[in-house]
């Protein structure tokens, strides 16, 4: 499974074109989301505002993602192409859906822990004795909830995710016992540690590259920036490939559990196509007879007659006559003794 979710992205009819557009809309969405962040702590009323159209992107690199694992579950090794950006978009707009109703535990661990530590560092009147307590426990409590739901969330959301693409249902997506049930399967966990361990070690590929460019920065600024630039480049093209590898392993991984569910939903648009079948036979007529049969050579069986050899339609008949005489002929005048001669009769 690793080295088929590891060929994914470049086994593709326009796979350089998908990985591109994927690559593109990867850095416009980080810029983006820095400039967001820059705009909120400038003009928070602006930022708010603005904020569908910084994210619009990443919506469709979400949906293309949910493509990428309903190939994965229709057992396809390649990968889909950047069509019907409409469709990425609505699809997208849905799995980010099922991220934040997955998400909501974990904001209520922070607020309960947020909460706590701020009614702790203002210490308004009358908060000591067992309100103290109490705001320990709420901090306690929320920041390992909160450690192990993030541990849970990681392992539910990619099977709600391969849920959502097989079925195309929001509802099914946020089903526990749905959700659950996929995420027990063993080969759920191994696509899922496959995922896993792409998103974690793939980065650190990069790293030569972090090296050789402050290395080349000892030397020139224009070749640090240079390096720096290349690095940049190949970090998003590498961090859009491993996302795509990641989401085709978590959803080959679900296949199994999610296989009465293939057919509709998203998984029906990433199967292939089925070629349309013409019958181009002959209506049935006999066979053609063979050249022994057709030269006379030989009687076909199939006409009721018994198979019967000749030569080329020269008379082979046995004859059923008496035997030849072996006597030989003999000539006038040689007559064998005890036959009778006329002609001495007669001169008689």
């Amino acid at each position: 499974m690793l080295n088929e979710a590891l060929r994914v992205p470049y086994r593709a009819v326009d796979a350089t074109g998908t990985l591109l557009v994927g690559a593109v809309l990867t850095g416009l969405t980080v810029v983006a989301a820095a400039g967001w962040f820059a705009l909120l702590a400038v003009d928070p009323l602006i930022g708010a505002a603005v904020t569908p159209l910084i994210f619009l992107l990443s919506l469709v690199v979400r949906g293309y993602l949910v493509r990428v694992v309903a190939a994965g579950i229709s057992e396809r090794s390649d990968a889909p192409s950047f069509v019907r950006w409409g469709s990425l978009l609505r699809t997208g707009t849905q799995s980010t859906f099922v991220s934040v109703i997955y998400a909501l535990p974990a904001a209520v661990c922070v607020g309960l822990a947020g909460g706590a530590a701020a009614a702790t560092i203002i210490d308004p009147p009358g908060f000591e004795g067992i309100p103290q307590v109490l705001a320990a426990v709420a901090m306690l409590i929320g920041g390992f909830g909160l450690l192990i739901y993030g541990l849970v969330y990681l392992y539910l959301r990619p099977a709600a995710r391969a849920v959502l693409a097989a079925t195309g249902s929001l509802w099914a997506a946020v089903n526990p016992r749905r959700v659950v049930g996929v995420s027990l399967s063993g080969s759920y966990l191994a696509g899922w540690l496959i995922a896993m361990g792409l998103l974690t070690v793939g980065p650190l590929l990069v790293t030569p590259l972090v090296v050789i460019s402050v290395l080349a920065g000892l030397y020139d600024i224009a070749l640090a920036a240079i390096g720096g630039l290349l690095t940049l480049l190949v970090t998003v093209v590498l961090l859009f490939s491993l996302r795509m590898s990641a989401a085709w392993a978590t959803g080959r991984g679900a296949a199994d559990a999610l296989r009465p569910d293939t057919g509709i939903g998203f998984v029906a648009d990433a199967l292939p196509d089925s070629p349309t079948v013409v019958d181009t036979g002959l209506p049935d007529r006999p066979t053609e007879a063979p050249p022994s049969v057709q030269v006379g050579r030989e009687v076909d069986a199939g006409t009721g007659g018994v198979a019967q050899h000749t030569d080329g339609g020269a008379d082979q008949s046995i004859e059923f006559g008496m035997p030849e005489s072996t006597t030989p002929t003999t000539a006038v005048g040689d007559d064998e003794p005890g036959d009778f001669d006329w002609d001495v009769a007669e001169r008689e």
